[in-house]
């Protein structure tokens, strides 16, 4: 059976860092909840975190043979922004050496399940350079991930969480940390996030021109468009530019690629190389069309509050977002903030009406034809 070592080193990053949450943890990097920490008094939800990823190299990937001080120093700098080397250098480093690297994983991991095998068991490295530099590119990946993350890590909780537990020392069993990590991320951080979100819209719904609709939606106009032409129908389908932002003011999604995360204009420039100019400009930024009746609730609500030139700001409740469950870019219960410009507005057409409409326009046509040929004599008759 092969096994795809790189697979398992994004799990380990994005999964365990992020302690196996539906959240994103890859924002802007602006703002970090992560603190150095106070080494005298435990803190708990580090120390899970840091052991929760320390459990997986224990049991998943024991057979790496990392070099550990390597991956801590990566790891350690990273999160405290004082790597010398760029997340996209760590990146690249990552990426050059995997290759061969996973591919001997695979080797060796095959080759422990041949109970016949007599050979030296495979070597994953095969130089202490190589071993080195993927061991330190992993750790800067982590720690980038603890930087940008949306949870308050103390860093000297998580290193000794991660270190103590690899080395069989762990002060939480196995069943003590899944459980305290379960019950934070599917009840203490849900609650959180519900009460910050809670005074968030309390706070935005007291800013000048805001306004509250019966369904708890907060929505500010700030042009009403062609009021004439705005959907009415939950089928309609619009066209619009929209930025979406959390309660920090973080864009986790927009329509319009100057207001995008770094990440995804990255990711356009690398696989999109088309919709940019010969200096690196986006050459048009595309509207987003779509069914109103395939969006959060928020947005089929506010869509209807103005017409086509309009534009909206929303303050949604999670429970018009993405509530409890949030999504990979959502936190659960998290309000959020859209700022939308409706561009247009394609009323929907029932099918079967306008197949009904269409033949008595077609019979119409022909009687008029029929009467427009018909002799006098016929007409009189008629």
């Amino acid at each position: 059976m092969y096994i795809n070592m790189k697979k398992i080193f994004n799990v380990a990053i994005v999964a365990l860092v992020c302690g196996a949450m539906a959240v994103s943890c890859c924002n802007s990097g602006k703002k970090t909840l992560l603190t150095k920490g106070n080494s005298s008094k435990m803190d708990t939800l580090s120390y899970a975190m840091g052991a929760n990823l320390g459990e997986f190299v224990k049991t998943r990937i024991a057979d790496i043979d990392f070099n550990f001080s390597e991956l801590d120093r990566g790891l350690e700098s990273a999160a405290l922004g004082k790597s010398k080397w760029t997340p996209e250098q760590a990146q690249e480093v990552f990426q050059s050496l995997i290759g061969p690297v996973n591919e001997r994983f695979g080797q060796l991991m095959r080759q422990k399940q041949d109970t016949t095998a007599t050979a030296e068991p495979i070597a994953v490295f095969v130089r202490d350079t190589e071993r080195d530099s993927l061991s330190y590119s992993y750790g800067i990946n982590i720690g980038n991930d603890l930087r940008n993350g949306k949870f308050p890590i103390q860093l000297c909780w998580y290193m000794k969480g991660f270190q103590q537990t690899r080395e069989g020392e762990g002060q939480m069993s196995s069943e003590e940390l899944q459980s305290y990590i379960m019950n934070y991320f599917n009840v203490v951080y849900p609650q959180q996030q519900a009460e910050l979100s809670e005074a968030w819209l309390a706070k935005m719904e007291r800013k000048s021109g805001v306004q509250k609709s019966e369904s708890g939606l907060l929505y500010k106009v700030v042009k009403e468009g062609d009021i004439s032409r705005s959907a009415t129908d939950d089928r309609d389908e619009v066209t619009v530019h929209y930025t979406g932002r959390d309660r920090d003011g973080e864009v986790f999604d927009s329509s319009i690629f100057e207001n995008m995360p770094a990440e995804r204009q990255e990711m356009m420039r690398q696989y999109q190389p088309e919709n940019f100019d010969e200096k690196g400009n986006i050459i048009e930024n595309e509207p987003v069309t779509f069914p109103l009746n395939r969006v959060i609730a928020g947005w089929t609500e506010g869509m209807k509050l103005v017409g086509p030139g309009g534009k909206i700001i929303l303050y949604i409740p999670a429970e018009l977002a993405y509530g409890p469950r949030g999504n990979q870019a959502i936190a659960p219960n998290a309000a959020l903030e859209f700022e939308v410009e409706l561009i247009d507005v394609k009323p929907f057409v029932d099918p079967a009406a306008a197949e009904k409409a269409e033949n008595a326009e077609a019979t119409e046509n022909a009687e008029a034809t029929e009467n427009a040929e018909a002799t006098p004599a016929q007409k009189q008759r008629r």
